[in-house]
């Protein structure tokens, strides 16, 4: 029997949560193992730790998904997608447009003249808890970068891109070779 394969759904969590359960059910009806640290199922050794256990996910899953909500949370999500990028995983990214809209609006304070990060960070508020979300949108915006208002247009852009699981088997193997 072929193994299922497994895609990591790397997100922060708090004020997500039916989002992500309807996400993991549609990947999971298209015949996905689904990862995610919201259900409880990335192992976590005896000795080790969430963050160390989540990279370690990263390293295990096929494909990854990366989804930027306009919230920071604790940092790990950030973690997964630079090991994401650094492992060459099969990713994709989807990002809510308020993102997109602040980057554009916080360059100006975030990047010095030469165009290098520098150390502007905000106070935490409601609408935004953390600029380092922006962060995390640079990191994915170097490859395919949805943009969403809502929920519905990540289930069409899940659905078009995984609906066909044969197809991103064969492509995996044809990536191996």
């Amino acid at each position: 029997m072929v193994s299922k394969l497994k895609i990591m759904v790397s997100s922060t969590v708090y004020g997500s949560e039916s989002d992500l359960d309807q996400i993991k059910y549609i990947l999971e009806n298209f015949g996905y193992e689904v990862i995610m640290s919201k259900e409880g199922n990335i192992y976590v050794p005896i000795g080790s730790n969430p963050e160390a256990a989540c990279l370690k996910a990263v390293e295990n899953c096929d494909l990854f998904l990366g989804i930027i909500f306009p919230r920071y949370g604790s940092g790990i999500t950030h973690k997964e997608f630079e090991k994401a990028v650094e492992l060459d995983k099969p990713r994709w990214f989807v990002t809510h447009k308020y993102i997109e809209y602040t980057r554009k609006l916080m360059h100006q304070f975030m990047h010095a003249e030469d165009g290098k990060r520098n150390g502007f960070d905000i106070k935490s508020t409601s609408v935004l808890d953390s600029v380092k979300v922006v962060d995390m949108y640079n990191i994915a915006r170097k490859d395919w970068c949805q943009p969403f208002f809502n929920t519905s247009e990540i289930h069409l852009f899940i659905s078009t891109q995984f609906h066909d699981i044969s197809l991103r088997k064969k492509e995996l193997q044809n990536r191996k070779k």
